[in-house]
């Protein structure tokens, strides 16, 4: 017993090795770790999708001090001995513009040691349909493989397809699992787990 513990807290720890620059660049963009002062832009963006069709699709929308929240104190996954450590909250930066047009944030190591987990990735309404996210993703998906994890894993509502178009274009077409509600109706929802292979 002592010794799988033991195997597991080395797995951990290279894990910690291999996290996400805290800044990089694209021709049009800029990555960077999400910094308290940025709260208000990140949000503003939250709140544009709360106004268009996200409770609709997930059930819920984002909570006011959502990006405050993950900025302070991550947005874990479910599983035991989550650590903040290994979450990020990126913003996306249009570089003519100096202006925060997004976010995404990301776990690494779940739900797997050689999986790295997006769980929320939102480009402005203003600047979508101009290849902004595919940027982003090429980037992470660079990065991510160059860290050495094997896979990145996705949830998309069923909802959402606008989301499922995107997502399985980019490459995220393994099917992980469906999880959520059983039954279809307009009050319950479902999600849908993906995954790119990078090696």
């Amino acid at each position: 017993m002592g010794q799988s513990i033991g195997n597991w807290r080395m797995k951990m720890n290279k894990v910690d090795l291999r996290l996400l620059s805290e800044y990089g660049e694209t021709k049009n963009l800029i990555i960077k770790n999400s910094e308290i002062e940025e709260c208000r832009d990140l949000q503003d963006i939250c709140e544009l999708w709360n106004k268009d069709d996200k409770e609709y699709i997930e059930g819920h929308k984002f909570k006011e001090n959502y990006i405050e929240k993950c900025i302070k104190e991550g947005d874990l996954p479910p599983i035991k001995d989550a650590k903040v450590e290994f979450y990020k909250i990126k913003s996306i930066y249009l570089k003519d513009e100096k202006k925060i047009i997004g976010f995404l944030d990301a776990y690494h190591g779940y739900p797997s040691l050689n999986s790295f987990f997006i769980s929320t990735f939102v480009i402005s309404p203003k600047y979508q349909k101009n290849g902004y996210a595919q940027e982003v993703i090429e980037y992470i998906s660079n990065e991510v493989k160059n860290l050495d994890y094997e896979r990145i894993c996705i949830g998309v509502y069923l909802k959402n397809w606008k989301a499922l178009r995107f997502w399985t274009k980019a490459g995220f077409d393994k099917i992980l699992g469906i999880y959520g509600d059983k039954n279809y109706s307009e009050n319950t929802y479902a999600f849908i787990g993906l995954e790119k292979r990078l090696v």
